[in-house]
C-alpha cells in the first residue's frame, strides 16, 4: 500500500520499488512477450528493483528483438511457449498457482488474454465486472487521473458503471488517496432532461456510492473542465470538493475515455498507465503504441495494485470466482 498519496508516474515506480525494498517485490508473467517494447519495459522495471519478470513466448524472437535493441536479459527468466494461447495460459496459470502476481499483455489480442484470466479453471474471477482504469499523469494537472472505463465494458449500464466505479476506487486506494474525488462525466455541470444517463449517474450510482462508500467525494454530472480546472470551476459557480480536483473520471462509454485519454496522450503528452481490475490479480494492460515508459508504468501501478491486494486481504473480502 502506499504510505503517502501517490501523484506522478514517476511517484507510482518509486513505490512499486519501496514495496519492493520492504521484501515484497512482485512477479510479473508476461503472456507472448515478443514485443520489443514489453521487453524493455519489463527489463528496465527489474534493473530498478521493483519486479522479477517472467517472459513467456517466442523464445527465439524475444532473444533476437532484445539483442537488436541492446537489452539485457540476464536477470529476466525466458520460458518458450510459441503459440500465443498457450503463452496466456502458462502466464494466467503461474498467477493462478502463486508463481506471479501480475500478468501482463505482451503480442497477442487482449479479448484472448482476458478470455484466459476468466477461464473458471484458474479461479482469478471476481464476482463484478471487470474494467479499465487509465491512470494519467497529465502535465498541466496537479495530481494523476483514473479515466474509466475506455477498455472493457461499450456502454456501461447503471449497475455494471457502480461496479466500474468500484473499481476505480480500488485502485485509487491502492494509491494512497483520501478522500478519493470522483466525477461522474457530463457535458455540463447539472443534470439535462435530454441526457438520459444523468437520472440514473444521479438517482443510481452517485447516490449508492454516497450510501455504501466510505471516504469518498463524488458528484455528476461535471464536466472535464469543472473537475479539473479551478479557472473553469469559479465561472461556472461550481463549489464542490471535487471541482478542479478530481481523482476519478467516471465516463458514461469506451468512445468516451478512449478519445479523451487519447487525445491527451498524443496531444499533451500524458503518460498512461493502464490496469485491467476486477480479476484476482492485476492485469497490466497497454497498447502496441504505447511508449517503453507508458509500459513501465503501468507495470508500477499493476505491482502497486497487486501489494494493495495482499496487504488488506482484498480478495479475501471481496469474494472469489464466481
Amino acid at each position: 500500500m502506499a504510505d503517502d498519496p501517490i501523484q506522478s508516474a514517476q511517484e507510482l515506480i518509486d513505490a512499486a520499488r519501496r514495496i519492493a525494498d520492504a521484501g515484497r517485490k512482485k512477479r510479473v508473467a508476461v503472456a507472448a512477450a515478443q514485443d520489443v517494447d514489453v521487453i524493455e519495459a519489463v527489463s528496465q522495471a527489474e534493473a530498478d528493483g521493483f519486479l522479477d519478470g517472467s517472459l513467456i513466448g517466442d523464445e527465439r524472437t524475444i532473444r533476437s528483438l532484445a539483442e537488436e535493441r541492446g537489452i539485457t536479459l540476464d536477470n529476466l527468466e525466458v520460458i518458450a511457449q510459441d503459440d500465443v494461447s498457450s503463452a496466456a495460459h502458462r502466464a494466467v496459470g503461474m498467477a493462478a498457482k502463486g508463481d506471479a502476481d501480475v500478468v501482463m499483455k505482451g503480442f497477442l489480442p487482449t479479448s484472448a488474454l482476458l478470455r484466459t484470466v476468466l477461464d473458471k479453471q484458474y479461479g482469478l474471477r471476481g464476482s463484478g465486472t471487470i474494467s479499465h482504469c487509465a491512470v494519467l499523469d497529465i502535465p498541466g494537472y496537479h495530481k494523476m487521473l483514473n479515466f474509466t472505463d475506455g477498455g472493457m465494458v461499450v456502454a456501461p449500464d447503471p449497475e455494471q458503471k457502480y461496479q466500474i466505479l468500484s473499481n476505480a476506487v480500488t485502485v485509487a486506494r491502492a494509491m494512497g488517496l483520501s478522500p478519493v474525488k470522483v466525477a461522474v462525466s457530463g457535458a455540463y455541470h447539472q443534470a439535462v432532461g435530454a441526457v438520459a444517463h444523468n437520472a440514473s449517474d444521479q438517482g443510481l450510482v452517485v447516490k449508492r456510492a454516497r450510501e455504501n462508500m466510505s471516504d469518498i467525494e463524488i458528484t455528476g454530472p461535471m464536466p472535464l473542465d469543472v473537475s479539473t480546472s479551478r479557472r473553469a470551476a469559479e465561472a461556472y459557480g461550481v463549489d464542490h470538493p471535487v471541482a478542479a480536483d478530481a481523482d476519478i473520471f467516471l465516463v458514461n462509454s469506451i468512445e468516451e475515455c478512449n478519445i479523451t485519454c487519447k487525445a491527451l496522450i498524443n496531444f499533451a503528452q500524458a503518460i498512461f498507465c493502464g490496469v485491467v481490475v476486477g480479476a484476482r490479480i492485476p492485469v497490466s494492460l497497454v497498447s502496441r503504441t504505447d511508449t517503453v515508459m507508458n509500459k513501465k508504468a503501468s507495470l508500477a501501478l499493476a505491482c502497486v495494485l497487486a501489494d494493495y491486494y495482499a496487504q488488506t486481504g482484498h480478495w479475501d473480502k471481496q469474494g472469489g470466482a464466481s
